[in-house]
């Protein structure tokens, strides 16, 4: 993917849709995206009259009652924002159907809401990044809809590589964007083996990730101007998960992006352990997680589509 150019927006017709459909707009605005699917999945679209009374026209089926209010706040936010939507109410297990419609849709992004304070679990939306093949964005209902400065987590994996080329080959390139790419590292125990004090092997260390960092600028030469290295040891008590949000605050972020393994047969539920251990973190900063588009999924792919 080289462009963001389909997104789909999941909706649960609760207070987090606002901040939601906000952002989306923000996105579609800045990023110059063709369309924007709104989807909301009722497990039953059998719905009792009297609870649709006072809502819109409950003489309509329950679906196109629905979709009457989903348009009734997706179009002012979207009012001089030049960008084709369509709103989705379908009936069924919500985690198929978002699947599929994102499947149907050639979507490029999910965009997904993460409760802080409101109500929900966000199981869903976590059940989406570990199943699906397309990247989510999780949108806090705090989301200062802002892109100046996106933080990029950086292992030297293939997949943080992809991350990062997406970033700054895709519509996430703005020119004024900052982008900071954090390191996290560690010092093995078995310094003492090879007669090094800690601080020696941390020093190493530190010029071994440089070294990395110095063969990612020759592949991102663009990253030269635009970039900083932002290298944090971790020690045995530190959680990864809790160092990247927090230096993600600390550099005022608007955005952490990571990159994760896909879904494969053999390694179901895997999406590597920054990304895990970030998503068990209450952020209210937008994560975006990019997935590697070409992986195989197997059997479950058929299972889930």
């Amino acid at each position: 993917m080289n462009t963001i150019k389909r997104l789909m927006v999941g909706l649960d017709l609760t207070p987090m849709d606002g901040t939601l459909i906000t952002y989306a707009a923000f996105m579609c605005a800045e990023l110059q995206i063709e369309k924007v699917y709104f989807i909301h999945v009722e497990k039953s679209l059998e719905i009792p009259h009297e609870i649709l009374k006072g809502i819109e026209r409950p003489e309509l089926p329950a679906d196109e009652n629905l979709r009457q209010v989903i348009l009734g706040a997706v179009e002012p936010a979207f009012k001089g924002v030049n960008t084709e939507y369509e709103v989705l109410v379908e009936e069924g297990s919500p985690l198929k159907n978002l699947l599929h419609w994102t499947k149907v849709k050639q979507a490029d992004l999910m965009l997904v809401g993460r409760k802080l304070r409101l109500r929900g679990s966000g199981v869903l939306a976590q059940k989406i990044l570990r199943t699906g093949k397309t990247g989510v964005l999780f949108v806090p209902e705090t989301a200062d809809p802002k892109l100046n400065n996106i933080m990029v987590s950086v292992d030297f994996s293939e997949y943080s590589e992809m991350a990062l080329n997406r970033v700054l080959h895709s519509a996430l390139n703005r020119p004024q964007a900052r982008v900071y790419c954090l390191h996290v590292y560690e010092v093995p125990t078995g310094y003492r083996t090879l007669g090094m004090s800690y601080e020696e092997f941390d020093k190493r260390m530190r010029g071994f990730a440089q070294e990395k960092y110095d063969n990612l600028l020759s592949k991102f030469p663009e990253l030269r101007d635009r970039a900083e290295f932002v290298l944090v040891r971790k020690e045995d008590e530190d959680d990864i998960g809790e160092l990247a949000v927090m230096e993600a605050k600390r550099v005022r972020a608007d955005m952490l992006v990571i990159g994760a393994k896909g879904m494969t047969a053999a390694a179901y539920f895997v999406l590597g352990s920054v990304t895990e251990k970030v998503l068990r973190r209450d952020m209210d900063i937008p994560l975006l997680v990019f997935k590697m588009q070409n992986e195989e999924v197997g059997f479950l792919d058929a299972l889930l589509s």
